[in-house]
């Protein structure tokens, strides 16, 4: 196993999405002085999906919406500012379109690692399911003993 390679965990509890990804920060410096003490930081990702508005909730296979979902924040291991918020819509057809959450464009927040997906689904819908997603980035750190 490669220790520097992302590790994503997805875990799906009362109809939202919790995704955690882990990053290690690059090798320490080596001309460090002798007398510091290394210090380990990794990026941990949690991401909640929680459906807004959607008429086919019922009909829709909940797990194919959970994967679509989970596919779209799954590429992000960092969270430029530390926070997005934003809706994502799973249109018939196919397609996901993301905009602001609720119609409050001061506040969406679309990261660029949500964008490298792709922007598709494989859910069976006959009228658009709207997700709220939230990504929340935290830094966690300590110094080694």
């Amino acid at each position: 196993m490669n220790p520097s390679a992302p590790l994503a965990l997805a875990i799906v509890a009362s109809g939202g999405l919790l995704l955690g990804a882990c990053a290690p920060k690059p090798a320490q410096d080596p001309t460090a002085a002798a007398g510091d003490v290394p210090r380990t930081v990794t990026s941990m990702v949690s991401a909640s999906a929680v459906i807004s508005a959607c008429p086919d909730a019922r009909k829709m296979s909940s797990k194919a919406a959970t994967e679509a979902i989970d596919k779209l924040v799954e590429p992000c291991a960092q969270v430029p500012g530390g926070k997005a918020h934003f809706s994502a819509t799973l249109e018939p057809g196919g397609k996901i379109s993301l905009a602001s959450p609720d119609g409050k464009v001061a506040e969406g927040v679309v990261p660029t690692c949500v964008l490298s997906h792709g922007l598709t689904h494989r859910v069976l819908l006959s009228k658009p399911c709207t997700f709220d997603v939230q990504l929340e980035e935290r830094k966690l750190g300590a110094k080694a003993p």
